[in-house]
């Protein structure tokens, strides 16, 4: 069953996994870099370019200024009462289109109509495993990136995600920052590999 929701703004949490990876330093002493803070590198980056290039459809940097964002479409698949209303609050705040699913048969047909950028999908699907739900919308044409929200959150589940079509990883509790964060980045990522698709000389 699907169920509309007004375009919204951001509430609460999500959480992106961090994947750490240790890298021997010239003193002999590892450097630690997370996926967090490549991330937040990559988004400065992104947001250097659109001020530079005078761009507005690149996400700004900063999660408090969902004003200068181009409208996101946002899927969700997600089983929480509790989730779902954070999820409103979240995409209310930021002005993104929200819509809702139950079953991954309705998000394939839900995808089809709103052609949405990013998938939220509950790790906690009744009737079937999240790596078939995740391998089963990532092989839609559309190609959204898909965001697993789970309770546990480590370098392996990531690496599974990855490995089977998933974008990223959200822990719960869900953060409002977290998640702002995680869906923007999505967008950005699918944003620029859909203009490389359309443009590949470019």
């Amino acid at each position: 069953m699907l169920t509309n929701q007004p375009p919204c703004f951001p509430s609460n949490h999500g959480t992106i996994p961090m994947s750490t990876d240790n890298h021997p330093a010239a003193s002999g002493r590892p450097i630690v870099i997370t996926r967090q803070a490549i991330h937040s590198l990559f988004a400065r980056v992104a947001d250097f370019l659109r001020r530079k290039n005078g761009c507005t459809t690149w996400p700004a940097s900063s999660p408090a200024s969902p004003s200068s964002l181009a409208p996101i479409s946002v899927l969700g698949l997600v089983t929480s009462d509790k989730d779902c209303r954070l999820l409103t609050e979240i995409c209310s705040r930021n002005r993104w289109h929200l819509l809702f699913t139950e079953t991954c048969e309705d998000a394939r047909i839900a995808l089809h109509q709103l052609k949405a950028p990013v998938i939220l999908c509950d790790r906690d699907l009744s009737g079937r495993g999240w790596r078939e739900t995740v391998e089963d919308l990532a092989s839609s044409p559309h190609r959204a990136c898909i965001i697993l929200v789970s309770e546990v959150v480590d370098t392996y589940l990531w690496n599974e995600v990855v490995r089977t079509g998933g974008y990223d990883v959200l822990s719960k509790p869900l953060r409002e920052d977290d998640v702002v964060r995680a869906v923007r980045l999505a967008w950005s990522y699918w944003n620029s590999a859909t203009r490389t698709a359309a443009f590949p000389g470019k």
